[in-house]
This record gives C-alpha cells, structure tokens and sequence, in this order.
C-alpha cells in the first residue's frame, strides 16, 4: 500500500496514503464527503485490485486486461500473433493478415462487480491494407451515495470506455504497419474526462512460419479533468488537471510447429512507471474445430479453449479464458464470440 500515494478526482483530494497510513483531507461539506467517501471506497477496492495484479496504479490501467478469448487464453502473449478482430488491441499492424471480414464480441466478469466488454469490427482493402473499428467499455456497477442517515442520494457512475480506429498496411510482402486512433472517457463520481491518443504497431515475417511483433502504445494520450460543472453546483469552485497515460512499448514473436497445429508465443511489455512484464503463450489445434490454450501472464496462469464451426457462408468461434488471480478472489472467466464472413 505504501506505493499509492494518493486517490481521488482531481480537485477533490480524497485521502493520502503514505507509508502504509491513511489521511483524510478535508472536504467542502459534511454531506459532500460521505458521498464522495463512499465512492472512494468502491474506487479504492478497484485501483487496490489492478495494483495488486501488477496491472494498475496509473491512467489506463483498464486497458492492460485483456479482452478477447483467444489471446487471454495465451496469456496475452499476442503482439506478435493479433490476426483477429481484436489483433489491433494488442499490435495495430496485425490486422494486415486478414483475409475476410471479421467480427468479434467479448465480456470478462471480474470480482467486486467489476466487468468488462469489447466489440470489435476489422476487415481487409483491396488485398493490401485493412481498417477496424473497436469498442471497450469497463465499470463497476451499483455505486450508490447516502447520506449522514444512511439514506440513498445518488448513483455515482464509475465506468470507461475506449474507441480504436485501426488502420494497418502491406508495406511489403514480409513487413505490416499499423495504426491505432485512440478516443478515452471515463466517467467518474459524474465528472467526465476525454483523451485522443495514438498506437503505431509493426509486423514482420521473417521466415516461414515467424511473426515478429512491436508496438507503442498511448502515445499522446491523457485525461483532461475539469470538476467546474460538478461544485459550481454546489457553490464552489473545480480545477482543471490532466492525467497522462503512461507509453507501453510491446515486443514479441510467435512460431508455428508441428504442421502449423501448435502456435508458441511470447511477450515482453514495458511502460515508463512500471517494471516490464513478460508472457509466455501456446494454442494446439487438436482437430480442425478445438483448439487449446495455456499461458503465463506476468506471474498470472491462464487457460483456454475454442471451439469453431465452417458454414457455407461464414466461420463462428466461441472461446473462453480462465486467468488466475494474485490477490486471493475468485479468477476471472472471459467469454468471446468471433464471426468471418
């Protein structure tokens, strides 16, 4: 606990933790801070878990859990694989390897209410380029405020949402380029903040059967707060405050063996205020229509397994993801469906 300093909406100050004690700062009004004290705890209890999972601590951190079936089932590890509908969340180059139009949707259930959800369009131009569009949106749900009673009073939003215009290129038969346009906003304790940022991602194939992925990430991206709406109506005066994301550079590969059945992958990450973190990943075709999966996701285990199905006119995936967790809750359980047509 000793490395979070501090939580709160800026120009609030909710409480200061250092050295492992807790101080409360003053508010404006006895009822403004039982409010604000109630949402501190549900958004304490959601940045304590992301931090305890090495995931949180910093603007964004929702961003780093994964949120499509396949690549959580390989721990993630997918920089140097990302040929779905969701590869642009994780190497906006890799959507270059499409060969049809792709459609994927995906929810994760997590401990303290706490979900995700992803849905994402991708499809391939002329042969040489691609473009896709992607929505995430993460929140805990039922915050309520009460008063010095106990009475409710309000429901405090806590939710965030991402929107990626992906655009990746054939700049050689062995070489992909990629680009990410990255909306953020997030809503909390009912003020909002908006960010535009931008991910660059590379593919190359050096060999037969050899991806090798890289990819900057949040570049430019960061939230601007201003609290002026919120205590104008209270009679009081906001700020304004930007939180930047911190840039996350990925490198990976991944190699297929045995006929092309087995796929091993792997993953290093690092951002400017977090020690790197490394993903090991494996997908086995057993037969034509299930695949299963194992990973190593930063000291976290998961698996996974998919089934698909041809059809005269297009192919369906279902895929589920099992990812341990550090702190001694329940794991998380990640559901996805993915349509070619």
């Amino acid at each position: 606990m000793s490395a979070l300093r501090s939580f709160g909406v800026p120009g609030f100050s909710f409480v200061r933790i250092k050295s492992g004690r807790v101080k409360f700062l003053p508010f404006h009004s006895r009822y403004h801070s039982l409010v604000l004290l109630v949402f501190f705890i549900c958004f304490f209890i959601q940045t304590q878990t992301f931090a305890d999972t090495g995931e949180g601590g910093y603007a964004g951190s929702f961003l780093l859990l994964g949120l499509e079936g396949r690549a959580v089932g390989m721990g993630q590890a997918f920089v140097g694989v990302a040929d779905n509908a969701g590869g642009a969340l994780w190497n906006p180059a890799g959507t270059a390897q499409l060969e049809s139009r792709t459609f994927g949707a995906s929810y994760r259930k997590m401990f303290f209410d706490r979900g995700m959800g992803w849905v994402g369009y991708a499809q391939p131009v002329r042969g040489e380029a691609a473009v896709g569009l992607s929505w995430i949106n993460a929140g805990v749900a039922d915050v309520v405020g009460r008063d010095l009673e106990g009475n409710p009073t309000e429901e405090i939003d806590n939710y965030q949402n991402a929107v990626l215009f992906n655009f990746a290129r054939k700049m050689h038969e062995k070489l992909f380029l990629g680009l990410n346009i990255k909306y953020i906003q997030y809503n909390l304790a009912n003020i909002s903040a908006y960010g535009v940022g931008f991910d660059f991602g590379a593919m190359g194939r050096p060999i037969p059967d050899l991806r090798i992925g890289a990819c900057i990430q949040n570049v430019g991206l960061k939230y601007s707060w201003n609290s002026g709406d919120y205590w104008s109506e209270r009679g009081e005066q906001g700020t304004d405050t930007k939180d930047d994301f911190p840039i996350n550079f990925k490198f990976g590969a991944s190699y297929l063996l045995f006929e092309k059945d087995l796929l091993l992958a792997l993953e290093i990450d690092k951002n400017e205020k977090q020690d790197a973190r490394f993903y090991l990943g494996a997908e086995y075709n057993m037969i034509k229509r299930i695949s299963l999966r194992a990973g190593y996701n930063d000291e976290l285990l998961s698996f996974g397994a998919g089934i698909r199905h041809k059809f005269e006119k297009f192919t369906l995936n279902f895929d589920y993801a099992f990812v341990s967790s550090k702190v001694e809750e329940d794991p998380d359980h990640l559901f996805s469906i993915g349509v070619g047509f």
